[in-house]
């Protein structure tokens, strides 16, 4: 099977198209192994997404909160939701992966389902995601209607559009049922996370510099200790860190698609050093990036 590349923008949105204007839907079978860096990085994106878990099992982590999913678990993570998915214990994790656009649903411009229930639940912002766990029964059964709709979007015979929609309704009614508090629009909780992608803006635009904690916060009118509280109560890292280990992950394919020497990759990337980037890179990937470049 083919590497999977996610192509995300400067804010860390995803810039994949999923589905067509006509039918703003797509299935993937996502295998963790086949991603660049072995794990689903932060991205969002203006889609909802379902997911159920094949084999294995991932830490699904977003920007307040991580969980873990096993085999046979399901999960839904509304719209603009910074998230990130990624193995745990070394194993591999396969999921089914719906991503379709709310207008997949829109009946008319006037929409009494879009207005009723998709845009409350997307202005939602402190419910970002909800777990489908395999042993409760009628969470299990949105697993099960997951599984259904893969084999489904699989097959695309006549009417499939119908049987997607249908499948997808029947999940929203069911999460009306059961979680009707999702459908309503609450406004807080957010600022931070809108913050929060801010900065990761900032350090994506300038991870190639010499950035310092103290930048950072003054860029965004914040006090060191605010910035450092927001990167860790998210993404449950430094601020520091979390720059170093981008820098890393930009630096990966360079070492696979360029001649550019290992020295000349960690300056391009912002090390001040070759030997430190060759230090962190191994503390991150557990292998020298020599050792990458031969692998890849």
């Amino acid at each position: 099977m083919k590497p999977v590349n996610i192509e995300i923008g400067a804010d860390l949105q995803e810039l994949t198209k999923h589905g067509s204007r006509a039918f703003p839907f797509q299935d993937y079978l996502d295998d963790l192994s086949l991603y660049p860096a072995g794990y689903i990085p932060w991205h969002w994106h203006r889609e909802f997404e379902f997911t159920a878990v094949v084999s294995g099992q991932a830490s699904f982590l977003t920007a307040s909160d991580s969980c873990l999913l096993k085999e046979g678990d399901g999960l839904f993570i509304n719209s603009d939701v910074l998230h990130s998915i990624v193995p745990v214990d070394c194993e591999n994790c396969i999921m089914h992966n719906f991503v379709f656009a709310p207008e997949l649903l829109q009946s008319s411009p006037d929409s009494l389902v879009m207005e009723k229930y998709l845009l409350p639940l997307m202005r939602n912002k402190s419910f970002s995601s909800c777990i489908f766990h395999g042993d409760i029964s009628w969470e299990a059964e949105c697993v099960r209607i997951m599984e259904s709709l893969y084999e489904e979007s699989q097959k695309k015979g006549y009417g499939f559009e119908l049987m997607v929609q249908s499948h997808i309704l029947s999940l929203f009614h069911i999460l009306a049922v059961h979680m009707p508090s999702a459908f309503a629009p609450m406004q807080s909780g957010g600022r931070d996370v809108e913050l929060l992608k801010e900065m990761l803006h900032f350090i994506d635009l300038h991870y190639m510099d010499p950035i310092t904690l103290k930048e950072l916060a003054s860029s965004y009118h914040i006090s060191e200790s605010t910035c450092s509280r927001l990167f860790r109560k998210h993404l449950s890292v430094s601020p520091i860190t979390y720059l170093l280990t981008y820098r890393i992950e930009k630096s990966l394919p360079l070492l696979s698609d360029t001649r550019q020497t290992v020295t000349e990759i960690a300056y391009a990337c912002g090390f001040h050093s070759a030997s430190y980037y060759c230090k962190f890179f191994k503390q991150v990937k557990g292998i020298s990036p020599r050792s990458f470049r031969r692998l890849t």
